[in-house]
């Protein structure tokens, strides 16, 4: 009886442990509900937003008062969105400090290897404290998908010239297929 019990209690691990491992990689790559939402607060790696790169462009990803933030120093600068499948479009809400007068625009790939982006442009115009709260929504059914991913660039003309920085705090994203 006992070697019966030992025998079905064996069975079913091995037959219940790839399932359930099986459901867990499907559920990682495969988005049911039809939308990806998360929130980069520079604080740790975010599976679905980059930091911004090049290094020589951006300072390393700083802390003070339990906020974290990375500065953009030279542009342009970029970063990529990972995504497990394709997605239509995409809704950011970037939380940023900038000059007033200074252009911030952001866009993802257009095409191939090449220098087109569609760029939108953030503009200030709702403020949480001393933070710029900006919402933007991007078509990605026309973008370059590579690996699962696109690239974004993030533009801001003469911004080395005027010495001048921009500081980011925040990305929100939702995907939506």
């Amino acid at each position: 009886m006992n070697l019966k019990k030992a025998e079905k209690i064996i069975r079913f691990f091995l037959i219940g442990i790839p399932i359930i491992g099986l459901v867990f990689l499907i559920g990682k790559n495969f988005v049911f509900s039809g939308e990806i939402k998360t929130t980069y607060t520079f604080k740790k790696n975010n599976p679905y937003i980059s930091i911004f790169k090049p290094a020589g462009r951006v300072k390393k990803i700083e802390e003070r008062n339990n906020d974290y933030f990375q500065t953009i120093v030279i542009e342009p600068v970029y970063f990529d969105l990972y995504a497990p499948l394709r997605f239509k479009k995409a809704h950011f809400v970037f939380i940023y400090k900038k000059s007033k007068n200074q252009v911030l625009k952001i866009g993802p790939q257009i095409f191939g290897e090449g220098w087109q982006y569609r760029l939108k442009e953030l503009k200030c115009e709702k403020k949480e404290k001393d933070w710029c709260v900006d919402e933007i929504d991007y078509d990605l059914s026309n973008v370059y998908w590579r690996n699962r991913k696109v690239k974004f660039i993030v533009s801001a003309p003469n911004l080395e010239k005027n010495k001048e920085e921009i500081v980011f705090t925040e990305i929100q994203l939702k995907l939506f297929q």
